[in-house]
This record gives structure tokens, sequence and C-alpha cells, in this order.
């Protein structure tokens, strides 16, 4: 058994794209055994491998970013509950708890030890966005979390290999489609059984007693990379904002991206107040989690991500505001502020790193139906699909990109097949890319209709996130086509840019949802004549 603390560059390179390739299975199982489209579809979950104290050491390249950043959070207040010392092998910790977890209560962190010959040797962790868990459809209506659905504290799941069957019966009892919830949550333990099997054999074929030497390798090297790209940007305070509307107001949340030698402090010190009402405040983790996110992907993109990455970055927002909500704020639908943070620290730094940043970028647009059909069947499944990427330095954004997460555009066809609606129409929004040097991607509208004049009613709840609140584009380019939808039957009606629960009753009632386009970067007066004429050839703007 090798007990080396250090590694060539070789082994180090082949045992760190082992890790990855760990975490990578890991989310394939989740990928192929999940059983509803927001987890097996969307792909709104991640998975990770961490040390015994909790730090990550790796993640699926495909996890979603939030997620990557918040599980050690998890984790460590999961062993703050279970020390290492109270675990055995087979147990399996979960919780949804906001203010430790995710930022909703829809994001379960399903936690398990790994033990080699009796020895804690890694800890495997995956979260996934579950299709339901309890509480009202109407969230925007919530004005506390006790009405947002099922708050599961850090518990164990399993002990010692055995289901915690009183906690199963509580989560089946609390939500609409117990099959399908529980499925969701079998497939993250399934995942991390998995993971915790490959990483062991990976033990087993390098000689590794432990994993220790190799975590703190990996992570000293992310963290010096990151170190190094800071010490490059001049040491100032640069301040950016995003501005939007939701439900008739405006918010601004405005930043202060302060760099100090081989650190950043991310300060989000104008932001407005917790809401009473709608579920859109974030918990610091959240707000964290977006925040250092940003920074990753402008400083050190090129490098994986673990532990070591967020060392030098550091994020604060007041107690009790918008961004750092106290208990028990409402918070289910929190990505309607939380996406705006990226693009505030995009602006801040575009005066520093302008080859670094893209403009602003139109977020996914996500409808939930919900109801039960003539056989007395429950549904329950979401569409999603994304809006146009913002332009850069480098070049024109893509079209229907799922940014700021990493989840997928929802398959048509599958979304018809467990819903009884038809999608009539879901196509890409033409002139809706911002001009720019170069342009924004563009957005998608979807033409959603109630299959069957059956009298069954069906609840979508609409969240067009962004929706009447056009973002400005980044040194001199424009603002992309904004989101928005509407209900079409007897009469047109508006969606509300903080979302609505929307019922469909005949088979001529409709919802159009439409996803922003991005935003233009630089003077459209400089974007080269033959890419005006390819954009205009191609059906990409509109004379």
């Amino acid at each position: 058994m090798s007990t080396a603390t250090t590694f060539d560059p070789v082994t180090l390179e082949i045992l760190w794209s082992r890790l990855i390739n760990v975490t990578e299975e890991c989310w394939v199982t989740v990928r192929r055994t999940a059983f509803s489209t927001i987890i097996g579809e969307a792909q709104d979950f991640g998975c990770e491998v961490l040390d015994g104290t909790a730090n990550s050491i790796a993640h699926s390249p495909r996890s979603m970013p939030v997620f990557n950043l918040t599980l050690p959070l998890a984790v460590r207040r999961l062993l703050d509950v279970f020390p290492v010392d109270r675990l055995e092998d087979g147990d399996v910790l979960i919780t949804n708890d906001p203010w430790i977890c995710a930022g909703h209560l829809f994001d379960l962190a399903v936690v398990t030890p790994v033990f080699r010959e009796g020895e804690l040797v890694a800890i495997m962790g995956s979260i996934g966005h579950c299709s339901d868990i309890g509480g009202t459809k109407d969230s925007s209506r919530a004005r506390e979390i006790y009405e947002e659905g099922l708050q599961i504290p850090p518990l164990r799941l399993y002990r010692a290999g055995r289901l915690n069957e009183d906690l199963a019966a509580i989560i089946r009892r609390n939500v609409r489609r117990p099959e399908m919830v529980f499925g969701d949550i079998q497939a993250l333990v399934s995942a991390n059984r998995v993971g915790a099997q490959r990483l062991l054999a990976l033990m087993e074929d390098y000689g590794l007693r432990s994993l220790e030497p190799l975590a703190v390798e990996v992570q000293r090297r992310a963290e010096e990379a990151m170190r190094r790209a800071i010490r490059a940007v001049p040491d100032g305070v640069y301040r950016g904002s995003s501005t939007f509307t939701l439900q008739g107001e405006r918010l601004r949340l405005g930043c202060a991206v302060i760099v100090e030698g081989d650190q950043i402090i991310v300060d989000w010190d104008d932001v407005p107040p917790e809401l009473p009402e709608g579920g859109v405040n974030c918990t610091l983790t959240y707000t964290a989690a977006h925040s250092v996110y940003a920074l990753k992907s402008i400083l050190t993109p090129e490098i994986p991500s673990n532990a070591g990455c967020f060392r030098p970055l550091h994020v604060r927002a007041p107690e009790g505001s918008i961004l750092n909500c106290r208990y028990p704020a409402a918070v289910s639908q929190r990505t309607m502020v939380g996406w705006f943070c990226g693009p505030a620290i995009f602006r801040a730094l575009a005066q520093v790193l302008p080859d670094r940043v893209q403009a602003f970028t139109g977020l996914p647009v996500a409808c939930a139906a919900y109801g039960r059909d003539e056989r007395g069947e429950t549904f329950n499944d979401h569409i999603m699909f994304g809006g146009g990427q913002g332009g850069s330095a480098h070049r024109d954004g893509y079209a229907a990109l799922m940014y700021p997460t990493s989840a997928g555009n929802v398959q048509v066809e599958l979304f018809e097949q467990r819903a009884p609606l038809l999608v009539e129409r879901k196509e890409l929004i033409p002139g809706s890319g911002g001009p720019g040097r170069y342009r924004g991607g563009l957005g998608q509208e979807v033409v959603l209709r109630k299959l069957y004049d059956d009298g069954l009613p069906v609840l979508v709840n609409v969240l067009p996130h962004g929706s009447d609140s056009p973002q400005p584009g980044l040194l001199g380019g424009q603002p992309g086509g904004p989101a928005g939808a509407e209900l079409r039957g007897a009469q047109v009606q508006p969606v509300g840019s903080l979302g609505q629960l929307v019922e469909l009753r005949r088979a001529d009632d409709v919802i159009i949802v439409r996803s922003a386009g991005g935003s233009g970067y630089g003077d459209p007066a400089d974007r080269p004549p033959e890419l005006v004429e390819r954009d205009r050839r191609e059906g990409y703007v509109v004379d």
C-alpha cells in the first residue's frame, strides 16, 4: 500500500481525472434512473465527492453550478449533527433546509459517508430539485416557508443500510406524486452508492490508504491557480448592479467587488430588504454560490473546481436583506432574484476585465403542469427552456442557453407524454438578440395549449424569469428582447413578472411564454458589415 503524500505530474493528472470520472458516473446514474423531467431531462441536480471534513475534491462537470457550491455547506452541517464517530457504513443523510443547503425546499441533499476498512475516507453527495415538496402551488402568494412545503432537517434516511421507514412515510404523505419524488430521491442514493464503489476501486487500483493527500494536493493547486488569477487583477473596488421588475416594483442588486492582493470580497451593500411575499428571498448560501460561480467563470474557467478554488473568494450581504434573508422567510422562487447576481458582478468587472465577461443572458423559463386526468391519476411535470446568451469580447451569444444553470432544455415530446398539454410551437424569436459588436443570442417562444376539452382543469405555474426587465448590454451593447408570458382564452391576460398559477379549462386555452434574448457586447456600429448581412440572411435580425 502506498502512503506517499506527493504525486508526480502524470500520476496526479490521472488521479484527478479519475476523481472527476467518478462524479460523472454518479451524474449519469441520476440521469438514467430519475423519474421526473426536472431531474431526468432538465438535469437540475449535481454530484460531488468530498473529503472527510466536507471540503469538495471534485464534481461532475455537468452538475448544476449552484449545487457544487452549496453541497459542501450542507455536508458540513450534516456532520455537525451526525459527527463522524456516530456514522457507520450504510448510513445516508438527508436535508433540504434552505439556510444550510441550496436555498429552497425543492432541493434535497443526499449524503453518503464512504468507509474503507472501518475508516471514513470520503463523502459522496448529490443534490436534486424534486418535482414537488408539498405546500402551495401558488408560490407567488407565499409569505412564510411553512406554506412552501415539507421541511426536512438533517436526518438519517438510511441507518446502516436500512431505510428510515418513518421518514420515508412522512415524505410520501406530503407530496403530490410520492412515487416520482421518492424515485428521484432513490436515484440520488443510488448515485452515491455507485460513486462510493468507484472511489474504493480507485483507491485499490493505486494502493491509496487514504484520499487525504490527493485531496490536499488538488485543492492546493486549485487554490494557487485562483490566487494567481486574482493577483493579475489590479487592486480596487469595482461596482456593478442589476435592476429588474417584480410585480411592478423595481429592485436593484448593487455590489462592490473588492480586489485585495490574492483575494476578492463581493459585498452586496446595496440591496433591498427581504420581501414579505412571493418567495423571492435568497439565503446567504444561495447568494454566495451564485456570486463565486460568476467569479470562478471569469478567473479560472480552465481549472476543475474544488474547495481550493473558493478559499480566496468571500461574499457578504446584510442580514435581513433579499440576499441574506432570515428564517422563516419564503424562498421557493429565489431564482427570480438570485439569477441577477452574476450579471451585476460581470458589469462590475467589465471595467477591468472586459475580455473575460459576457453581457446579460436571457434567463431560463419554467412551466410546471399539475392536475389529474380522467382516470384520477396525478400528473406533475415541468418544461424548461433557455434564453439567448449575452455577447462577449470573442463571439456572439448562443441561442436557447440555460445559463446560469447547467440544465437542459426539456424535450417537447417527453413533456407532452407526461402532461395533457400540447406544445403548439417552440421556436427562436428573430430579432430578440441585443445588437452589439457581438450580438446576443436569440430567445425562444413556446406556445402551450390544453389538449382535451374534457372539463378537467390543468394548473400551470408559469415563471417567466426576467419578465419586463430588459437588461443593458456591456460596453455599448444594446438590450435583448424581453421575456414575458400571457394567457389567451376568452380574453388576453398578461402573466406578471413574479409568475402566476394559471388554470386551463378549455382546449382553446393557450399560454404563450417567451424567454429573453441575450444583450449585446460592444458598439453595434463596430460590427463588421459581413456579419450584419449574415444576420439578415439567416433571420437573426428583423429589418
